[in-house]
C-alpha cells in the first residue's frame, strides 16, 4: 500500500515537471515574439514552424522540442540574421560580426581542409615520384650491368679473334717462307740447267761452224745450195731461240703470277688489320685496284708477246731480204711466197684491197632494222687493236653486224711491222679507213709507209663522204696548231661540209681525246681549245677517238671558253638527244683488243664508261623524212652484249649515195 502511494506521488511530480518545462518555453517564446513588433506574418509562420511544431526524434520518437535542444533553432537564427530582423528597440537579433567570424571560421576550416587535401596529394605524388625514381635507377643499374657484361664478352671475343689471327698469320708466314725457299731452289736449278744447256749448244754450234767453215770457202764452193743450207741452220737456231724465249716468258709469267698473289695476300692482310683502304675507298676502290692490277698484268704480257712477235717480224724481214738476194743472183722470179692480193716493196709489205671503196651497200642485210632507204647504213669503229686473240674476237664481232664501213681509231699494230694486223683484219678488206696513232707513226718509217701506201694516203689527215655523212679524219700527232696546214684544211673542209645540202651528219675521228675521265692518258687541252669551237661552229655531230684503252661516252657538250676542261652539259639524259638543241657527243673507243687502261674516276660530263670490255661501237644511220636518226651501240665481244646505247636525231637535208675523197 505505501509503495503504491509513493508511486502515484512520483508520477504526479513527473507530469508536473514536464508541464512546467513546456509551459516555461512557451511563455518565453511568446513573450519574445510579442516584444518584436517588426516580425511579419512570414516570421510567425517560421516561428510556428521552428518553435512550436513538434519534430521527430529518431531515437525517442515524436516529442515537443525545447529551445535548447531543437536543432531547427539554429536555422531560424540564421534566417533571422540573414533578413536583418531587429527587436522593438531597433537592436538586431544577431551580431553581424558574429556572423562574419562564423563565416570566416567556416571558410578557414574549409581552407584548412583544402590545404590538408592538397598537402596529402602532394605527399602522395612525391612518394610516387620517389618510387618511380628508385625503379628507374634500379633499371639503369641493371642495364649498366648488362652492358658491362656484353663489353666484357665482346672484349674477350676480340682477344680470342686476335689470337687466332696472329696464329694464322704465323702459319701463313711459315708456309710462305717454305714456299719461297722451294721456289728459289727450283729457280736456281732451272738456271743451272739452262746455263748448262746453253753451254752445250754453244759448244756444238762452234764445232759445227768449224767443221763447215774451217777453210772459209765452204759457202763459195757450195753456191746457192750452201747458202740455203746456211739459211736453214740459221732458221733452226732461230727457232730454238724463240722456243727458249717462250719458255723464259712462261717462267716470267708464272713468277709474275706468284709475285702478284703474294702482293695480294699482303694487301689483304693490311686491309684486315688496318681497314684504311676499305673504309676510304669501299667497293669502288677495290674494283679500281683490281683494274690496275689487271691492266699492269696485261701490259707485261703484251710487252713479252711483242718481243717474240718483233723477233719474228725482224727475222722474217731478214730472211726475205736474204732470199730475195739469193733469187736475184740466180735470176729466179718465183713468187710462191707472195700473199694473195699483196705486193712487196723493199723491206716492207703493202696490202692492196683494204681501203674503203664505197661499194659496200649491203642491201639492208646488216642485222640492223633501219628501213628500206638506200641511204641507210651502219659503220663500225674501234681503236688500239694489236694482234692478239682479243683482236680476232673484235673482228669477228664486227663481221656479225656486217658494216659497210670500218673506221679504225689508231694504234693498229704494236709490232715492228703492220703485217700481223693486216692479216687479222683481212675479213674486213675493202671496208676500212684508218686514223694513225702513236704506234703507227713512231715505231718507224717502214711501218708507217705500210699504212700510207696500203690506204693510198697523201697526208695523215683527210675527209670523205658516204651516204649523206661527211667523215673527217684528223692527225693529232701532226702539227694541228692554229695557222698550220692541217688546221686550215680542217677549217675549210668543215665549212664546206656544213654548207652542203646533201650532208646530214658530220663525224670526226682523231687519235687523242678532247675530253676524258682520269685514265692512262689525259685529255688533250690544246687540241680541245683549237678545234672544239670549230666543231660547234660548223655543226659536227659526233667525235670519235682511241688512245685510252677503255670506253667513255659523254653527254652532249658545248665548249666552255672560260674553263674548257669543264664543258657545259646540254642534256643529262643517257640517250634520246636532239641535235637541234643539244651539243656534241664525244666517244673514246680504245677497245680493239690490245689491253685495258683502268679508269680512276668519272668526270661529271661522262654519261657511260667502263674498262675491261673488248668490243666495238656500231653507228647506225637511219634516214627518214623529215628526220634522220643516229644510233650508237657498243657490242661487247662476250656474246655481243650491249654495254652502251644512245640516239641522236636531227632534221634531214637531202639524200645522196655517192662517195668522194678529198
Amino acid at each position: 500500500m505505501p509503495i503504491n502511494k509513493f508511486r502515484n506521488i512520483g508520477c504526479i511530480i513527473g507530469f508536473v515537471t514536464i508541464f512546467l518545462v513546456f509551459s516555461s518555453n512557451l511563455i518565453i517564446n511568446h513573450n519574445h515574439l510579442l516584444a518584436n513588433s517588426l516580425l511579419n506574418e512570414g516570421s510567425f509562420e517560421q516561428l510556428d514552424r521552428y518553435g512550436i511544431i513538434p519534430i521527430e526524434d529518431k531515437e525517442r520518437g515524436v516529442e515537443i522540442s525545447s529551445l535548447t535542444s531543437n536543432p531547427n533553432l539554429q536555422d531560424l537564427k540564421n534566417n533571422l540574421c540573414k533578413n536583418n530582423v531587429v527587436d522593438n528597440l531597433g537592436i538586431p537579433l544577431c551580431n553581424p560580426l558574429d556572423k562574419k567570424e562564423e563565416t570566416s571560421t567556416n571558410d578557414n576550416n574549409d581552407g584548412n581542409d583544402d590545404t590538408n587535401k592538397k598537402e596529402e596529394k602532394k605527399l602522395l605524388k612525391q612518394q610516387q615520384e620517389e618510387d618511380k625514381s628508385k625503379e628507374q635507377q634500379q633499371h639503369e643499374e641493371d642495364k649498366s650491368k648488362e652492358q658491362k657484361q656484353q663489353q666484357e664478352q665482346q672484349q674477350q671475343h676480340e682477344e680470342d679473334k686476335s689470337k687466332e689471327q696472329q696464329q694464322q698469320h704465323e702459319e701463313d708466314k711459315s708456309k710462305e717462307q717454305q714456299q719461297q725457299h722451294e721456289e728459289d731452289k727450283s729457280k736456281e736449278q732451272q738456271q743451272q740447267q739452262e746455263q748448262q744447256q746453253q753451254h752445250e749448244e754453244d759448244k756444238s754450234k762452234e764445232q759445227n761452224y768449224n767443221s763447215d767453215n774451217g777453210d772459209g770457202n765452204v759457202d763459195k764452193s757450195l753456191g746457192i745450195a750452201g747458202l740455203n743450207l746456211n739459211i736453214e741452220r740459221k732458221g733452226a737456231d732461230l727457232n730454238k731461240k724463240i722456243d727458249k724465249l717462250k719458255d723464259k716468258i712462261l717462267g716470267e709469267d708464272n713468277q709474275y703470277f706468284w709475285d702478284q698473289q703474294k702482293e695480294n695476300k699482303v694487301k689483304n692482310k693490311n686491309s684486315k688489320n688496318e681497314n684504311n683502304d676499305g673504309e676510304n675507298l669501299g667497293i669502288s676502290g677495290l674494283n679500281l685496284k683490281i683494274q690496275k692490277i689487271e691492266a699492269n698484268f696485261d701490259k707485261k704480257i703484251e710487252k713479252l708477246k711483242d718481243k717474240i712477235e718483233n723477233e719474228k717480224d725482224n727475222q722474217r724481214l731478214i730472211d726475205q731480204r736474204q732470199e730475195n738476194e739469193a733469187k736475184d743472183d740466180d735470176d729466179d722470179d718465183d713468187d710462191d711466197d707472195k700473199h694473195d692480193g699483196d705486193t712487196k716493196e723493199g723491206d716492207d709489205e703493202t696490202y692492196e684491197g683494204y681501203r674503203f671503196n664505197g661499194d659496200n651497200d649491203n642491201g639492208n642485210d646488216n642485222g640492223n632494222d633501219n628501213g628500206n632507204d638506200d641511204n641507210n647504213f651502219n659503220f663500225a669503229t674501234a681503236g688500239d687493236f694489236g694482234c692478239s686473240k682479243n683482236t680476232q674476237n673484235t673482228v669477228s664481232n664486227m663481221e656479225r653486224k656486217n658494216p659497210e664501213l670500218v673506221l679504225a681509231l689508231g694504234d693498229l699494230s704494236y709490232h715492228s711491222t703492220a703485217d700481223c694486223w693486216f692479216d687479222i683484219m683481212s675479213p674486213l678488206k675493202g671496208k676500212m679507213m684508218i686514223t694513225l696513232g702513236h704506234h703507227d707513226i713512231k715505231d718507224g718509217e717502214a711501218k708507217m709507209n705500210q699504212y700510207v701506201k696500203s690506204f693510198e694516203l697523201d697526208k695523215p689527215y683527210y675527209s670523205y663522204d658516204y651516204k649523206n655523212v661527211h667523215f673527217l679524219v684528223m692527225a693529232s700527232l701532226s702539227d694541228y696548231r692554229q695557222g698550220s696546214e692541217q688546221y686550215n684544211f680542217i677549217k675549210q673542209d668543215l665549212e664546206k661540209a656544213s654548207q652542203n645540202e646533201d650532208t646530214n651528219w658530220i663525224i670526226v675521228s682523231t687519235y687523242k681525246p678532247l675530253y676524258s675521265s682520269p685514265s692512262e692518258h689525259p685529255a688533250e687541252d690544246s687540241l680541245r681549245d683549237a678545234y672544239n669551237p670549230l666543231f660547234e661552229k660548223y655543226g659536227v655531230d659526233l667525235v670519235l677517238n682511241g688512245h685510252n684503252h677503255n670506253y667513255q661516252r659523254t653527254y652532249p657538250l658545248t665548249f666552255n671558253p672560260n674553263e674548257s676542261a669543264k664543258p657545259v652539259t646540254t642534256s643529262g639524259l643517257s640517250t634520246g638527244y636532239n641535235r637541234g638543241n643539244d651539243g656534241i657527243v664525244f666517244a673514246t673507243v680504245g677497245t680493239g683488243g690490245v689491253n685495258f687502261y683502268s679508269l680512276e674516276g668519272k668526270n661529271p660530263y661522262v654519261a657511260n664508261q667502263f674498262a675491261g670490255k673488248f668490243g666495238f661501237l656500231d653507228i647506225d644511220i637511219s634516214n627518214g623524212n623529215p628526220h634522220t636518226k643516229l644510233t650508237g651501240t657498243f657490242y661487247d665481244n662476250k656474246g655481243s652484249e650491249i654495254a652502251d646505247e644512245f640516239t641522236i636525231e636531227k632534221e634531214i637535208k637531202n639524200k645522196k649515195s655517192d662517195v668522194s675523197y678529198s
